[in-house]
């Protein structure tokens, strides 16, 4: 089996080539750019660049990389892709309904406002939130209790979040995002809590694994991807998650992001429809979920997980810019680091992609894939 996996320069995609280059036969790697972090892999066979000019293009891009040398499989990997493939699933060359929900499904998970009234519907729980149309919806946002959460109203792009703790800095930050882009962003009451997520394999309609996890550390520390995390198993977390993706009829890897409230009881955030970028985590507790994938669409196989807690840091891609933002925390940060208690993606047997990774870290704000 030939499988070609997009996103090269995100960490993410770096594990999925690792999880499946020993099940297939050939892998290879799309980006960007003409260099990427998986790409250079020593788990990477090949490595092909398919600029993002737009989502159509980008689609016959890959189509001409997957005819002109015949993978059997493509794998998703990032936010904007995953959706690009839901929106024009008929015309990629490879099969990937067998790792995609349904078209419908996907565009409840992106759009975040259709997230919460679906929460709502379920009864889980989710922070009061204010869908801002025109800036008449303000002073409805304004109801809610300083400081607000603004944010975008989708899940993968634009990136933006804004905290504000008066009406001035609220009608700011609707002016700023209004500015930049053309979707209507939301208000959102701020939850005191950790976040926390959960995270699910569903193959054939069917869930195929879970589990859970608490963030330790976070880039930027005001709240961002996982530095560190832990495994855990959570009841609550498991129920509430569960409920949202059988409701959605869900296929393929998704993590359901939560924040506890100032009570501890987690409340939706939004779905995240794709691999998450704490991906390692999983398959370091003994859910390998991306290999599991490429099974199933091999043979039709089910996995058998045997889950164990773990924790997990990336020193490259958060850890350390945490501790920089946070001198604190150095101590912590460096004892993960030596600790043999706490599991890294960094490896020697494949040292190379952690040059693009530490390079990545330096230029991240400016970079892309």
């Amino acid at each position: 089996m030939e499988v070609l996996i997009t996103d090269g320069m995100m960490k993410k995609s770096l594990s999925v080539l690792r999880s499946v280059a020993p099940i297939a036969t050939r892998t290879g790697v799309v980006s960007s750019y003409y260099c990427s972090m998986a790409g250079i892999s020593r788990f990477a066979d090949e490595q092909h660049r398919v600029r993002r000019t737009s989502p159509r293009a980008y689609v016959d891009g890959v189509n001409d990389v997957v005819d002109r040398c015949g993978y059997d499989h493509v794998l998703p990997v990032g936010g904007w892709t995953t959706n690009v493939f839901s929106e024009h699933r008929d015309a990629v060359s490879a099969p990937v309904d067998e790792v995609l929900p349904a078209p419908e499904s996907m565009r409840i998970a992106q759009d975040k406002w259709r997230s919460y009234l679906l929460a709502k519907a379920l009864d889980v729980p989710a922070p009061e939130t204010v869908r801002l149309d025109s800036e008449s919806d303000l002073a409805e946002a304004m109801e809610l209790q300083f400081p607000i959460v603004v944010k975008a109203g989708t899940e993968s792009v634009p990136r933006y979040v804004a905290y504000a703790s008066s009406e001035t800095e609220l009608h700011a930050s609707f002016d700023e995002y209004t500015e930049r882009y053309t979707d209507a962003p939301l208000a959102q009451e701020y939850l005191p809590g950790q976040g926390c997520g959960f995270f699910a394999l569903y193959l054939g309609g069917e869930s195929a694994g879970t589990y859970s996890h608490r963030r330790i550390r976070e880039f930027p520390p005001s709240g961002g991807k996982s530095a560190c995390a832990e495994s855990i198993t959570d009841d609550s977390l498991s129920e509430y998650g569960t409920r949202i993706l059988d409701a959605l009829g869900w296929n393929g890897p998704v993590m359901v992001e939560f924040k506890r409230d100032a009570d501890g009881t987690p409340n939706l955030i939004e779905i995240n429809p794709k691999f998450w970028g704490s991906l390692d985590l999983a398959i370091a507790s003994g859910l390998d979920f991306p290999g599991a994938m490429l099974r199933y669409l091999r043979d039709g196989t089910r996995p058998d997980f045997s889950f164990r807690p773990r924790r997990f840091h990336w020193p490259l891609s958060g850890d350390i810019q945490h501790a920089v933002a946070r001198p604190d925390s150095i101590p912590t940060v460096l004892d993960d680091i030596v600790s043999p208690r706490t599991a890294t993606n960094l490896s020697v047997r494949d040292p190379l992609p952690h040059l693009v990774e530490g390079a990545k870290a330096v230029v991240s704000p400016f970079l892309g894939d």
